[in-house]
């Protein structure tokens, strides 16, 4: 992850107002997102599971039991409960996590594109 402890003296902007990012920076961006998507993709498989027997409660065979399973389950592993709301936020991540992905892809092009345009190479 990216800190900035303050010790790298600031430069000024060019005249376009453009930002400066240097290449390690990019590469730092790009394998933190990264992380995030292994655990990402982590979470959605626990989320998943939400939904399986086993999570499912075990309350006995009483009326009584068997209803508050059924509200456990329900609230729990359904769309409508926990897993839902999960499943929620989970996709608003990936979004954003699909989004960072496209952003470091094409500051490293970009900057490839530059570096070969000035070498030659």
């Amino acid at each position: 992850m990216y800190v900035d402890e303050g010790t790298a003296t600031p430069t000024a902007l060019p005249t376009g107002g453009a930002w400066q990012v240097e290449p390690d920076q990019v590469r730092d961006f790009a394998a933190a997102v990264e992380q995030v998507r292994a655990d990402l993709d982590k979470i959605v498989r626990e989320v998943e599971d939400l939904s399986t027997p086993n999570y499912a409660p075990m309350l006995g065979t009483s009326p009584v039991g068997q209803e508050l399973a059924e509200k456990f389950t329900d609230r729990m592993g359904s769309e409508r409960g926990l897993r839902g709301q999960l499943n929620t936020a989970l996709t608003r991540m990936e979004e954003f996590v699909a989004s960072a992905e496209r952003t470091a892809a094409g500051y490293q092009n970009t900057d490839q594109d530059n570096a070969t345009t000035l070498t030659g190479h």
